[in-house]
């Protein structure tokens, strides 16, 4: 790699500018947004890509993201930035940033700032003409996300953790560098930095792994970081591999495609392996819905056990999707406006009630979230779960709750009879009141209603006239889960 005059390169420069060369992170001559907290690693960073940028003819220009969350430690924290840049010459962008939980946002502050901070770096990028956007992550945050991931039941995708390259914008030079490499190079150079008090509290579930967690790990092997992240690698290479077969698969089980509407061979895609059908249904969904969104684990779990079987009519919603399994097809639809009400009508509203006509059934109730599964169990299945309830599932008679069920929110005049008042009705306003419920989340609760009434207030309490018993020949069982 070319240097400046005769000075030769420490170790750690020469490593990340051969990560970064033979990765293709960052090209000779791109302009480059790093993102800078202050913290030793991305501070290194910015050392570190200062001292290339002339042999590179890198243009660099440094973010720092304030959300006044710590007071005057986070003035501090950008002063300190401010004062660096103009130390190396290198232009300084400072940005106030707002993490207040709106409608529609992530209940966790970490989510929201993540969000708000790859909005604002996207949008900079533009702003400056950027190519890339550099991050600090290091091996220990790969191993962090790596270890969350696999405590939460992450897939081949989540464990592969963080991608050197996202976006073809954001780049991440130092994935393969340890904390501690970054702790003596900073040393070495006489480099100060800055230390995040909130890092050093177990509030959140990456500060418990970071601090009890990898120490304990490091204690029965000492390159378990390295270990981790490698890992890391190897399962992105494999993951890549997979996504490849799927798309190739595409246009052989696909039998139409519209903008708003995928039809595919039931019995081709029943034939691939469980993991390509996996991922094809992810894939279908994804690209379908105009969000992108990833569907949550156990929805795409419930439609492949029924796709395995021989029945066929069922539906499961979903933020707006309609999947239905026919006898030869599985077909997946977006729910749009009507095209004859123009192009700038307004949405649909969501209907007063879901009409639930066939089993098993998984949709997103919208007022909170929250997907509500369906399904019927054998008087085996039943029995054994008759002990095992919980707020958020109802174990009901199957014989005694007619179909069609309906999905729907709270009317004035509804009663039910709640187990445990020995079948007397109670009205549901009452029970809402008794429950210390107010009045703006009571039209949020879904109700399960059959033709002879309330069978489950949906998380509270089952009406004792559906309610399984050990004489029960059929079982119906629904659960209530927060959407991911």
């Amino acid at each position: 790699m070319p240097s400046s005059g005769t000075h030769v390169l420490p170790f750690l420069d020469r490593r990340v500018a051969e990560t970064i060369r033979t990765q293709g992170l960052i090209e000779r001559g791109q302009k480059v947004l790093v993102a800078v907290s202050g913290g030793p690693d991305s501070v290194a960073l910015l050392l570190l890509l200062h001292r290339l940028a002339e042999a590179w003819r890198l243009s660099l220009t440094v973010v720092h993201c304030h959300y006044g969350l710590r007071g005057s430690e986070s003035d501090g924290d950008a002063r300190f930035v401010r004062d660096l840049c103009v130390r190396l010459s290198v232009p300084f962008i400072l940005r106030h940033l707002d993490t207040t939980r709106r409608p529609g946002m992530s209940s966790s502050l970490q989510s929201r700032a993540r969000d708000q901070r790859y909005r604002l770096f996207k949008d900079l990028a533009r702003e400056i003409g950027a190519e890339r956007v550099a991050l600090g992550h290091t091996a220990d945050d790969q191993a962090e996300t790596v270890l969350l991931r696999m405590l939460r039941g992450a897939g081949l995708r989540g464990l592969a953790g963080m991608p050197r390259v996202r976006e073809h914008m954001f780049v991440r030079p130092l994935l393969n560098r340890t904390r501690q490499d970054l702790l003596r190079y900073l040393e070495s150079q006489g480099q100060a930095y800055r230390v995040d008090s909130s890092n050093a509290k177990n509030l959140y579930a990456r500060n418990r792994v970071r601090h009890e967690v990898l120490p304990g790990l490091r204690r029965m092997l000492p390159g378990a970081v390295q270990i981790l992240a490698r890992q890391a690698q190897i399962l992105r290479e494999d993951d890549a591999v997979l996504e490849r077969l799927v798309v190739d698969l595409w246009p052989r089980l696909l039998e139409a495609e519209t903008v708003d509407r995928l039809l595919f061979n039931r019995r081709a895609l029943r034939d691939q392996p469980l993991a390509l059908q996996r991922r094809l249904l992810r894939l279908a969904i994804g690209r379908l819905h105009p969000a992108r969104l990833t569907p949550p684990f156990h929805l795409v779990d419930t439609i492949l056990s029924y796709l395995a079987t021989s029945r066929a009519g069922a539906t499961w919603q979903w933020k707006g999707l309609a999947i239905r399994c026919e006898q030869t097809t599985l077909g997946l639809c977006l729910d749009r406006p009507n095209r004859a009400q123009g192009s700038n009508a307004a949405p649909r509203p969501a209907p007063e009630s879901v009409v639930v006509d066939c089993l098993p059934w998984t949709g997103c109730w919208p007022a909170t979230g929250e997907m509500i599964s369906m399904r019927s169990l054998s008087r085996e299945e039943g029995q054994a779960l008759l002990d095992h309830g919980t707020p958020d599932s109802a174990l009901l008679d199957g014989e005694r709750c007619s179909m069609p069920l309906a999905v729907r929110a709270w009317r004035t005049g509804d009663w039910f009879c709640p187990v445990g008042m020995k079948g007397r009705r109670k009205k549901l306003q009452d029970y809402f009141t008794d429950a210390k419920l107010s009045r703006s989340l009571r039209g949020r609760v879904p109700l399960i209603v059959s033709a002879a009434g309330i069978v489950w207030v949906a998380g509270y309490r089952v009406d004792q006239r559906f309610c399984a018993t050990r004489l029960s020949a059929r079982f119906l069982h629904i659960s209530l889960k927060r959407s991911q």
